[in-house]
């Protein structure tokens, strides 16, 4: 009889217990959400797949896109993609002790798209949505375009500090010309970043460049497409968090090198200068300049570090094996042009072939000004000339492309026009990759 009282008992506080547990008020962990940074990424296959990427204040229990081809997204007709992947950023002492708040990387693939279509869409955690925007799915026909090509936007904006380094605001006018650039010329699709987007790829200097990327979308909210490159300055997690390049069928994705095919017969071949240029990756090029050259008259090329630097020492060697390993290939293949990036200076070489000035040769254009410092250019140095230039001022380099003609034009922090030369498709038939 002791026993069962006992047991009343107990049963009487656990049931007073839980009664006071639902008199407290019921707490949220999704009360104020806010999402943010929106970015649109191309791979492989812009035609039909790109990745939708923000940031939120809390990882949320649903994370998914909404979007269609129509601009209104309110009613239930439009298209539903769930989130890839999400995760917590990772977050340095340093990043706290500058207040920058904790926040949550979310990444969706949209598939099956349409080409040359825009897509309206917006990015969602449980039910706090975004704004809409809007990008454009690149050709499946030969037409004209345009990309946007630059990189090193290292620093930026007037409240971070980086290091002991003054904060500049030059970055912010760089991402305002993109998108004024992109207003007044519709056939720009793409933003091909040369890499060192932040002076670490920490949480404290992200944050700041995804702030500050948002003033590259246009009046009308829309988005130009990244096509990433990884730089020296992207070693930290921080980078593989926020620049995730979903499934695409290149099995050195997590090398961050691959080929867009642009149109089908223009492409952009991306390749990572932080990670071994023989091996895997090499045998990556050459597969690919053997197989898809023939088939495209413009075989562009981007990568950070370069092979003809305009500032840092010629005879270093990371600059070595870029010449090494891969300058062989992209003479053998007769690629169109090289974009560069790293030296935080605007150039232009001469064409180079075998190691000398020679009209059949590439031309190497670069070498960062999305608005870090700019540094003193070595113009003397030997693959320079009277059809170069090389100079100290932020820049980014605009290419348009036709069937017979690519324009490319680098302009200035106050949109003028510094540089312009004209490329015709260089003639390539299997036949002459036999020497």
């Amino acid at each position: 009889m002791k026993i069962r009282t006992n047991f009343l008992i107990a049963i009487s506080c656990l049931l007073i217990l839980s009664a006071c547990k639902k008199e407290q008020p019921a707490q949220s962990i999704n009360k104020d959400i806010q999402v943010m940074h929106p970015r649109v990424i191309w791979t492989e296959k812009p035609q039909e797949h790109a990745i939708i990427s923000w940031t939120s204040t809390h990882l949320g229990e649903g994370n998914y896109v909404l979007f269609d081809t129509i601009p209104n997204l309110t009613g239930n007709t439009h298209l539903k993609a769930n989130s890839s992947k999400d995760g917590k950023i990772f977050i340095r002492n340093m990043d706290y002790a500058e207040g920058i708040p904790e926040a949550f990387y979310h990444h969706t693939e949209l598939n099956d798209l349409m080409p040359a279509t825009t897509y309206y869409f917006k990015f969602c955690t449980d039910n706090s949505c975004s704004e809409t925007y809007n990008f454009i799915t690149a050709p499946d026909k030969d037409q004209p375009y345009a990309i946007i090509s630059g990189g090193d936007s290292r620093l930026g904006g007037e409240k971070p500090r980086f290091a002991g380094r003054t904060p500049s605001i030059e970055r912010q006018q760089m991402n305002r010309m993109i998108a004024k650039l992109t207003e007044e010329d519709p056939s720009i699709i793409a933003f091909a970043h040369g890499g060192d987007y932040c002076t670490t790829a920490d949480w404290r200097h992200l944050y700041y460049w995804f702030e500050d990327h948002t003033l590259t979308i246009t009046k009308d909210n829309r988005i130009l497409p990244l096509i990433i490159t990884r730089g020296n300055h992207e070693h930290e997690i921080g980078f593989l968090e926020n620049f995730w390049l979903g499934d695409i069928t290149n099995e050195y994705s997590d090398g961050y090198f691959f080929m867009t095919q642009i149109t089908p017969s223009s492409a952009l071949i991306t390749l990572n200068t932080e990670t071994s240029m023989a091996g895997d990756q090499l045998e990556f090029l050459e597969e690919t300049l053997e197989k898809h050259r023939v088939k495209n008259n413009w075989m562009f090329v981007q990568y950070h570090k370069p092979a003809y630097p305009a500032v840092k020492d010629f005879d270093r060697e990371d600059f070595y094996h870029v010449r090494k390993y891969w300058v062989p290939l992209f003479e053998k293949y007769k690629i169109s042009l090289a974009l560069e990036s790293d030296g935080h200076a605007l150039k232009k070489t001469m064409p180079i072939l075998n190691g000398k000035v020679d009209p059949d040769g590439i031309i190497y254009i670069g070498e960062g000004g999305l608005g870090v410092p700019q540094r003193k250019p070595f113009p003397d140095r030997w693959f320079f000339g009277k059809e170069s230039i090389v100079d100290s001022k932020h820049h980014l380099w605009k290419i348009t492309v036709t069937d017979s003609l690519a324009n490319v034009t680098a302009f200035g922090i106050e949109q003028d026009t510094l540089h312009t030369f004209s490329l015709t498709p260089k003639p390539f038939l299997v036949e002459s990759t036999a020497n």
